[in-house]
């Protein structure tokens, strides 16, 4: 059984993300590739291993600026 918090976290998490499961081009569009970035960033704060942790957000860092590029190119 899940604790409290981790029910919570889920919660947020499902809430971020509402409905775009639906959506079979979710995911593929730059502004979703940050959401999920963003996501795997957050998540990897609660990683005990800081090697990787670091190797995970630095991914997430290069996922969001590679996006964020491409976001103002569009």
């Amino acid at each position: 059984m899940l604790s409290k918090a981790a029910l919570d976290f889920l919660l947020r998490l499902t809430d971020w993300f509402h409905g775009h499961w639906e959506d079979p081009e979710w995911g593929k569009r730059p502004t979703t590739q940050i959401l999920i970035a963003l996501a795997l960033r957050d998540l990897a704060t609660g990683l005990h291993d800081a090697e990787s942790r670091s190797q995970i957000q630095a991914a997430a860092d290069k996922v969001i600026a590679k996006s964020g590029q491409a976001m103002t190119r569009a």
